[in-house]
């Protein structure tokens, strides 16, 4: 399968910060993530440690930095919980903002006309991959 989430010069902001894997990084298998859910990715220790998730809808996959972009601080409050209850959308715990699967851009609450920093991800032979 090819990149379902291609990266554009925007999505570079995640390159920059500490502990940022590597382009090639596996994540792990994609049926670690059910259909309609989304997972947690951590890389490093400490508080700069490098915090993203993965959306899986189907066989396309969505990822972004677990950072809000109106205050800094990661989406959820629990692990993996970074949906709705529908499903359709990301919620911000901490804000109750929320942003499209497809793109992150934020769509209601205090994110509203910003949106979440793209980290692109791959499916090869079955495992999620930094693309």
């Amino acid at each position: 399968m090819s990149d379902v989430q291609a990266p554009s010069a925007a999505d570079a902001v995640w390159r920059g910060r500490p502990f940022a894997p590597a382009s090639g990084a596996r994540l792990g298998p994609l049926d670690d993530i059910s259909d309609g859910a989304a997972k947690e990715y951590v890389f490093g220790v400490g508080l700069n440690r490098f915090r993203m998730f993965v959306v899986r809808q189907g066989q396309a996959v969505f990822g972004y930095l677990n950072l809000c972009p109106h205050y800094s601080l990661p989406l959820n409050h629990r692990a993996d919980e970074f949906l709705t209850r529908q499903g359709d959308r990301i919620m911000c715990r901490q804000h109750l903002a929320l942003f499209a699967i497809d793109d992150g851009r934020g769509l209601e609450g205090a994110c509203e006309g910003r949106g979440l920093d793209v980290v692109p991800v791959t499916v090869r032979h079955g495992d999620l991959v930094i693309a």
